[in-house]
């Protein structure tokens, strides 16, 4: 029989080891944007990761193509703004999926072994009871 401690410790070592693969990720995502010129080169627009319009610059000779055709050139250079996003984003994740499902797997087991998560509710309720036996416990 397992020691209820050792496997909870166990199971929070594997639990920080995916964390610590993956800190910064976030904090690299937030940095990350892409920034495109239409195809005129009049307007310029930049995205961030997740594609959320950031900055939008018009060269004066943009508002001489009327206000459809204004639109037009925003829009284009924003499609192309978060295309280039998209990208930075890919290289900084590449791999990811990969990573991540082998370590969810090796901690959980593969998608529907649920013998994993038997032994982590064996594992708590072992805990509970431990738990309840101490002095001075809350029930």
């Amino acid at each position: 029989m397992t020691d209820p401690m050792s496997a909870f410790d166990g199971l929070a070592g594997r639990i920080a080891d995916i964390e610590r693969r993956f800190a910064g990720l976030r904090d690299d995502l937030a940095e990350l944007s892409g920034t495109a010129t239409d195809e005129s080169g009049l307007v310029s627009a930049t995205v961030d990761a997740t594609g959320a319009l950031t900055g939008l610059t018009l060269a004066p000779a943009a508002l001489r193509a009327g206000t459809e055709g204004l639109a037009e050139l925003v829009l284009d250079a924003y499609r192309r703004a978060r295309a280039t996003a998209g990208e930075h984003v890919e290289e900084h994740t590449d791999g990811l999926e990969t990573a991540l499902g082998t370590g969810l797997t090796d901690l959980f087991g593969k998608p529907g072994d649920f013998s994993a998560l038997g032994r982590l509710e064996e594992t708590v309720a072992r805990l509970g009871r431990l738990d309840d036996r101490l002095p001075g416990s809350p029930s």
